[in-house]
């Protein structure tokens, strides 16, 4: 199906035209991308939106000749003004269209950037490719970009490394990069993803400035729908590689035409009210039906099962010789909370506010400067130690940000579901099989995925796969970090469901780490609000979403882009 921009005015800046991607694979040719026509116009941002799997990331990157093999374009064109059809052009001629006519911001942040390179020798580098500029020009306008994007000290982060960053940070440097050519074009693949509601209306804005002031095209591929409805002309919804509905957004979204498209919209988490249950779909209608959930323990604890009391963490920032020339940063400063078990607590905050690295601490996974952290009535530092208490350790699971980073690239998934369960002695191969195929059918994956490796799926995917890592486990206490952040409105309320229903059945514990406030509002009993390594507010959910007594609270509400048509057509 074609759908070429109704509006059309001046010559558009990319245009494609009845693609085809297809993938050959052993057991045959699989079509990615099936008879796709849009085009973008100069100042336009066009929204691309569908579930994880849709094909939106595989147009994107077919804009930038980015398809890796067994892919590859079977049919169509790409015409990028002033540079003709990009599959005609060689590779040297393309990294010269890449950075300087067409801008990529990646959805996986830290496999964009080069681990053992300096962040600023990466942005200084792309600025030289794609302006010109050397020295300290091109150092100038790095320190720029940092600024632009919210990255704070950027003298001294200049001279860090991706790993020193969180993932909203290093998502940021991604943008910078991206921006750093001024491009014709930018395509944006899933941009704010990891970044908290601040930084993200700081890049929307970034973007619409883009478009407006340079008069640039945007690709804005996301599954946020209130971004969607925020900053973008147009929209054109993505299912099993084909285009099924396009318009102006506000058309789209008041007035959806087809079942899938008003599923999606009904699917996203409300702010305003918490829900019983979210709405799932299937191949033709809304599906609000509770997922089986396997038999299993009760979980009884006696007192809370996290209990951390003023802890601080440290990092230095800035190494030297003398140490009054050093710098550090508390990235937890005093922090206290307890959690009791079966309830649900919901952290937010900023990018670097702390919340990923306490995390990491209550899984024994980050070493603490001072104060405590028991986890079911024991020491951390007691758990990772002692050898007796070692079942008990496995019993609080963590859910990682970065789905890549998380998988072994070259372990398959089958494997990668089977091997804790083995190492922990909790079952036999053929029982760890049964429960590692279950479990992946019961987050959205397919029986006939365990064979497959990471780089084979969609980001989305990745994080379901992770998911269902850390669910074959039986855990007591479940720390997710930003668990549904690549995840498309439809997995995510089937996810989210989920742990609803681990949390009846089993007592599960959860510790909900987001800067989805809406998504926060559904899971959480308890929300936990920091900044700046500190907790500057603690309250019921109802009560803080209703009335937050913090004014940095009630900034993070603000700030937060508001899915009015969502809201307006789960009503009807």
């Amino acid at each position: 199906m074609s759908f070429a921009n109704p509006q059309t005015r001046a010559e558009p800046i990319v245009s494609i035209e009845n693609l085809k991607i297809e993938y050959a694979l052993t057991s045959g040719s699989f079509t990615a991308v099936d008879d796709v026509t849009l085009d973008v116009n100069p100042g336009e941002i066009l929204g691309l939106v569908g579930e994880s799997g849709a094909g939106k990331s595989t147009v994107g990157n077919a804009v930038a000749r980015l398809i890796d093999f067994p892919g590859a374009v079977t049919g169509g064109r790409i015409l990028l003004r002033n540079s003709g059809d990009l599959a005609a052009l060689s590779q040297a001629q393309m990294c010269s269209v890449r950075g300087k006519h067409i801008g990529m911001i990646f959805q996986d942040s830290l496999s964009a950037l080069f681990p053992v390179k300096t962040v600023g020798w990466q942005l200084m580098r792309a600025i030289q490719l794609s302006k010109g500029l050397k020295g300290s020009a091109a150092r100038t306008r790095a320190l720029q970009l940092l600024e632009e994007v919210g990255i704070s000290q950027p003298e001294d982060r200049m001279r860090q490394y991706p790993h020193q960053f969180s993932g909203g940070m290093r998502q940021r440097i991604v943008i910078a990069i991206a921006l750093a050519g001024d491009p014709q074009l930018l395509i944006a693949d899933e941009p704010t993803t990891a970044l908290d509601v601040s930084i993200q209306s700081e890049i929307l804005g970034l973007l619409k400035r883009l478009a407006i002031e340079h008069g640039a095209g945007v690709i804005l591929i996301t599954h946020d729908m209130a971004v969607i409805e925020e900053i973008t002309d147009r929209v054109a919804v993505m299912r099993h590689g084909r285009l099924i509905e396009h318009g102006a957004t506000r058309d789209v979204l008041a007035r959806p035409e087809q079942t899938y498209t008003k599923a999606l919209i009904s699917a996203v988490p409300r702010i305003d009210k918490r829900m019983d249950r979210f709405v799932m779909l299937d191949d033709t209608a809304l599906v609000p039906t509770a997922l089986p959930v396997q038999p299993a323990e009760r979980i009884t604890a006696d007192g809370p099962v996290i209990d951390a009391q003023n802890v601080t963490i440290t990092f230095m920032i800035k190494n030297a010789i003398l140490a009054h020339n050093r710098s550090y940063m508390k990235a937890a400063d005093d922090v206290s909370l307890t959690v009791n078990a079966g309830s649900s607590i919901g952290i937010v905050g900023e990018s670097g506010s702390g919340k990923s690295t306490l995390a990491r601490a209550i899984c024994g996974l980050q070493p603490i400067d001072s104060g405590t952290i028991k986890l079911m009535g024991h020491e951390v530092t007691e758990l990772a130690s002692n050898p007796a208490l070692k079942r008990t350790r496995v019993k609080a699971q963590m859910i990682f940000q970065d789905p890549f980073a998380s998988l072994d690239p070259r372990q398959r998934i089958s494997a990668a579901l089977i091997e804790p369960l083995l190492v922990n002695r909790m079952a036999s191969r053929d029982e760890a099989r049964e429960i590692a195929r279950d479990t992946l059918i019961r987050v959205g994956m397919k029986e006939e995925d365990a064979g497959k490796l990471p780089h084979q799926f969609s980001g989305g995917q990745r994080q379901r796969i992770c998911i269902a890592r850390a669910l074959v486990m039986q855990p007591a206490v479940l720390i997710c970090d930003e668990p549904t952040s690549a995840l498309d409105v439809s997995v995510q309320a089937t996810i989210m469901n989920l742990l609803k229903d681990l949390r009846d059945e089993r007592n599960l514990t959860l510790m909900f780490i987001s800067h989805d406030l809406a998504v926060i509002r559904q899971v959480s009993d308890r929300v936990f609000v920091m900044q700046n390594g500190r907790v500057c507010e603690e309250a019921d959910t109802d009560a803080l979403f209703d009335d937050p007594q913090h004014d940095y609270t009630r900034h993070l509400l603000k700030m937060m882009p508001k899915f009015t048509s969502g809201a307006r057509l789960q009503a009807r």
